[in-house]
């Protein structure tokens, strides 16, 4: 039976590399991104929505379209005299409140002037009416307009801006909060109003039921301003209300629009907010989180949980990437059937060396900085190799060796004999943060009451091809050894608030693989249990900033730990 995978190779529009990563943003356009509207330039088209949806009505003008422009506002490219509509409720409220509601606390009269001022319409007469009939008046002619639009509208493209408004007592929408332009702010007329997904959805269901209603024939279209809130009214940080806001408003329009042959979707908000080539928070595949966009991410999480910051990782990889020169330069061969190998980072590079010390051969020990495991730079593949290395070339070239060592063991049949040293899933130093920004995404409510099951559901979800190059290794039959990374993060002020974190990760790592059959030696623990003095164990390494490296040990741990080691594979 052919093997039936359910995503089809031949459609480059569905893989982030070829559809995203490999697009040149603002030179090349994305294939296949956006959707067959079927518009002609004679088809009559509507338009309203947020400020964005203006830049919509001016393309299709400028580009001979048959837009409809409302003749009694000029002053803005919109089919109607709303003005800016920010949400769907806001011109729900037009067609199926009375007079009375829209009414009620909607005028303002200004006694200095004798005028009269439209709240729910500011834009339409700044100027104010002379008096309230002329008021209603402009209104129902607004309405009238409004339906003659649709009438003879083939589309209806709304833009949806906002889910934060200002409602009065009857639940009626102003376009901006009374006092703000015109009028006075009275909190116990209007209050802040901040519209769930239910209710834009709701909403947005039953406005499109009314314009049917006027225009059975209408087809629609729906986007999504990219353009951020200029200010919140709520408690939150703008950003996290901006994110909230468009988050509901594109589920909305995504789920809206499904199913339904008379409704498209236009990603405009994706367009502006896809990340750019060269953005310090990703790798060039722009879809990684880079290092620094990691270290972003945990100084602000490091602040929320105590005001402090956290080391910058480049410091971590600065020091991986000594270890890795020292890799490099070093003769990588071993004499073919060595029965101890070492696979791992920057760590493992160190560990090498204190099996030397000792007079121990192994093959390996470095294959990639800990970003490059961490941060799935391999392929993994179906013959002997199991993975190759993409980190660079000179990680290839220690790769090979390991690969060549563990053949000639498995073609004597000797794996019985075999033991593989590993740290692959570990690399704290990335993993952690990814954890956290992970558990921030998926299950932001747990985030102060983390348990195994979430770190499970993390490992399958991102460490899943890191742990196969371990079970891989152990379905050929060798002994396999996972060794924890480094205790030294709680004994460093710049580090020690992330120890529970990095321990509590590396707990997780120990569960996992004993529930696989991996047998998984805990240094850090062991270490803490064993060592009562442990600055001597640590790195010396003082970086220009003062801080320590506090992800490393000295030689004196990685000695500790190799004779720890030898005495457990020889017993």
């Amino acid at each position: 039976m052919a093997l039936v995978l359910p995503y089809d190779s031949s459609r480059d529009e569905i893989f982030w590399r070829t559809a995203v990563a490999n697009i040149r943003t603002g030179l090349d356009s994305f294939n296949m991104l956006t959707p067959k509207l079927n518009i002609e330039p004679h088809h009559r088209i509507s338009s309203a929505g947020s400020c964005f949806a203006q830049h919509i009505g001016n393309w299709l003008t400028q580009n001979n379209y048959s837009y409809n422009r409302s003749q009694l506002n000029l002053d803005e490219v919109s089919s109607f005299a709303f003005g800016n509509i920010y949400t769907p409720r806001s011109l729900l409220q037009w067609f199926v409140c009375s007079d009375d509601e829209l009414s009620q606390h909607s005028v303002y009269f200004e006694a200095l002037s004798s005028r009269y001022y439209d709240l729910l319409l500011p834009r339409a007469a700044e100027a104010g009416y002379q008096s309230l009939d002329e008021l209603l008046a402009f209104r129902m002619l607004v309405m009238e307009e409004t339906r003659a639009q649709l009438a003879q509208s083939d589309c209806f493209i709304f833009t949806l801006g906002l889910i934060e408004t200002w409602v009065d007592c009857n639940g009626i929408c102003y376009p901006s909060c009374p006092g703000v332009k015109v009028g006075e702010y009275d909190p116990e007329k209007y209050q802040l109003k901040v519209f769930n997904y239910q209710e834009i959805f709701s909403d947005l269901s039953e406005l499109f039921q009314q314009i049917k209603a006027v225009n059975p024939d209408i087809r629609f279209v729906l986007t999504v301003s990219p353009v951020p809130l200029t200010a919140t009214a709520t408690d939150d940080h703008v950003l996290v209300a901006n994110g909230y806001s468009k988050s509901v408003l594109r589920a909305v329009a995504g789920a809206f629009s499904q199913g339904r042959d008379d409704v498209s979707y236009f990603p405009s908000f994706e367009l502006i907010t896809t990340p750019l080539p060269g953005d310090f928070r990703y790798l060039d595949n722009r879809r990684t989180i880079s290092e620094k966009g990691v270290g972003y991410v945990m100084r602000h999480w490091a602040k929320s949980l105590n005001g402090k910051q956290t080391p910058e990782v480049s410091h971590i990889e600065t020091a991986c990437d000594d270890e890795m020169l020292d890799a490099i330069k070093k003769d990588t061969s071993c004499e073919l059937g060595t029965p101890l190998t070492l696979i791992g980072d920057s760590h493992f590079g160190k560990l090498a060396k204190s099996f030397a010390r000792l007079g121990h051969s192994c093959c390996g020990g470095m294959v990639m900085n800990g970003s490059g495991f961490a941060q799935h730079k391999f392929m993994l593949t179906t013959d002997a190799d199991i993975m190759v290395p993409l980190e660079s070339a000179e990680s290839r070239r220690l790769w090979q060796p390991i690969v060549n060592n563990l053949d000639s063991l498995n073609q004597a049949k000797r794996q019985s004999e075999s033991w593989v040293l590993t740290n692959i899933g570990l690399q704290t130093h990335l993993t952690v943060s990814m954890f956290i920004q992970w558990m921030t995404t998926e299950h932001p409510e747990r985030l102060n009451q983390i348990d195994i099951e979430d770190y499970v559901e993390f490992f399958d979800a991102n460490m899943r091809d890191q742990m196969t190059i371990v079970f891989r290794l152990k379905e050929q039959g060798h002994r396999i050894l996972v060794i924890s990374d480094t205790p030294f993060w709680q004994y460093f002020e710049e580090s020690k608030e992330m120890a529970p974190l990095v321990m509590a990760y590396m707990d997780a790592m120990e569960y996992v693989w004993q529930q696989m059959g991996v047998e998984f030696f805990h240094a850090a623990r062991i270490f803490n249990q064993e060592i009562s003095d442990p600055i001597p164990y640590a790195s010396t390494l003082v970086y220009s900033d003062g801080s320590r490296d506090y992800f490393h040990g000295g030689d004196a741990y990685y000695d500790w730990l190799a004779e720890k080691l030898l005495s457990l594979l020889e017993a």
